[in-house]
Formats: C-alpha cells, structure tokens, sequence
C-alpha cells in the first residue's frame, strides 16, 4: 500500500518536513516514490507548500494519507477537492471532523456548574 506521509528532516530541535508518497512498509526517512511538498512547523507563520496537482493523483490512484497529512492536505485544499471527486472516501477521513464524543459529552465538571 502506498501512503501519503511525513519525512521528517532538519536539526534536533528544529523540525522540517517534506511530505512524501511512500510504500507503507518503508522506514519513516527511507526509500519515498514522489516528494510533493514541504511543511515548515517552526517557521511564524507555519510554512506548508504541497503541489495540489501530484497529491490529487497520488490520493485519485489509491494512496492513503496518514491522518497529520490528511489535517495537512485539508490546510492546503487538496483534501476536499478529492472528497468532491469521490464522496465515498469520506468514511475513512472521519476523524477529520472534530466534534467527537469526548467534546459532545457533558462532564462531571459542567454538570456541576449549571
């Protein structure tokens, strides 16, 4: 399976990475097929350069974004253009919606204050 992740480069303490299509099975630095962007998190304000067109190929023939590059390729709006082309795969980018059941829950604490 071919994936859509982080290579992380740069100096101890200052993070760099470049967002890479990788077979899965391959180390975190190693062999990649296509290097499509970059992402700067140090940088004020953060950095992120993805060429639209190559990740769109790459998600259109199958590749699978880990969830900190699908965040990313949503940033950059690769993500919902894909999600246009095929309504189907939003299943698997759910965790893209942040309502979730920790924050739709009352808790202890806000049962108190009311």
């Amino acid at each position: 399976m071919v994936k859509i992740r982080l290579r992380r480069t740069g100096t101890k303490g200052a993070p760099f990475y470049r967002v890479v299509v990788a077979e899965s099975k391959a180390g975190r630095n190693g062999s990649f097929v296509e290097n499509i962007g970059t992402y700067d998190p140090i940088a004020n304000p953060k950095q992120l350069n993805i060429n639209e067109e190559r990740a769109l190929h790459w998600l259109l023939n199958g590749a699978q974004a880990t969830e900190t590059t699908a965040y990313l390729l949503q940033k950059a709006g690769v993500l919902p253009k894909f999600l246009e082309l095929r309504p189907a795969q939003k299943k698997a980018y759910a965790f893209l919606d942040k309502r979730t059941d920790a924050v739709s829950k009352a808790t202890a604490v806000d049962t108190v204050a009311e």
